[in-house]
């Protein structure tokens, strides 16, 4: 039975679940789209460590129980931290946990988060599906920042220039940035995605040389990645 528990590292507060298999087969980190309900994502979690995988949940800096304010930085920045900090080692559940392996799987949002890691720092693998490759692409972004901080002020807590510069793509920028170790990276895509053109994502893929499997479905969350698809990331993390 897959437990699903937490802790904290600097700002950031973090889910996590344990293969039951020791040592596992590697470490994933999840990076969530955005708006999102963390808890919608225990599923996958629960999915992916049965595949003995440890899996890592961390929510933004300034976004659900993580402290500071969201988009103050980059993202990457502290996820880049916290990957840092699981490969040193961590006291969890009265053990020392050490990361070996460590992969990344990301959507919308997240996937753009993931992608901007893999020009700084470049973990195993990463894995995105419907990723953001640039804000100013994205249908409604405009309206997606009124609705933040609106309906989800207590969620999502930043400053509206922060909001400001990353639409106009310059908290980070993917398009002017190169990839590290664009082989080790996979992207999926939606055919009939009416948030992130799949156009938009292939040829990214084309002009960094990563690979982009488009499948039959609109915009692909963490929480509705389809079985098959997931059967494709467990033996692409696996390979």
């Amino acid at each position: 039975m897959t437990i699903i528990n937490s802790s904290e590292y600097k700002n950031l507060f973090f889910a996590y679940a344990l293969s039951e298999e020791v040592p596992s087969r590697g470490t994933i980190i999840l990076l969530d789209g955005l708006p999102s309900n963390p808890l919608s994502k225990n599923q996958l979690m629960k999915k992916l460590s049965e595949q003995d995988y440890d899996i890592f949940f961390p929510r933004y800096e300034g976004t659900w129980e993580s402290g500071g304010r969201f988009l103050e930085r980059a993202p990457s920045e502290a996820i880049i931290e916290f990957i840092e900090m699981l490969k040193r080692g961590r006291n969890l559940e009265n053990k020392k946990y050490k990361a070996g392996k460590v992969f990344l799987l990301g959507s919308s949002f997240g996937g753009g988060v993931a992608l901007d890691i893999a020009t700084k720092f470049p973990p195993n693998k990463i894995c995105v599906v419907s990723p953001v490759i640039s804000f100013r692409k994205v249908e409604g972004i405009e309206s997606l920042g009124n609705h933040l901080k609106t309906s989800e002020v207590e969620n999502y807590r930043f400053d509206s220039r922060d909001w400001q510069r990353l639409i106009e793509d310059k908290i980070w920028n993917l398009e002017n940035c190169k990839i590290i170790n664009p082989s080790n990276i996979m992207i999926i895509a939606g055919k009939d995605d009416d948030q992130i053109k799949e156009k938009d994502v292939t040829e990214f893929g084309k002009k960094n040389s990563i690979k982009v499997r488009v499948c039959d479905s609109g915009h692909i969350t963490l929480s509705k990645i389809p079985d098959s698809i997931l059967a494709e990331i467990i033996d692409f993390f696996s390979e």
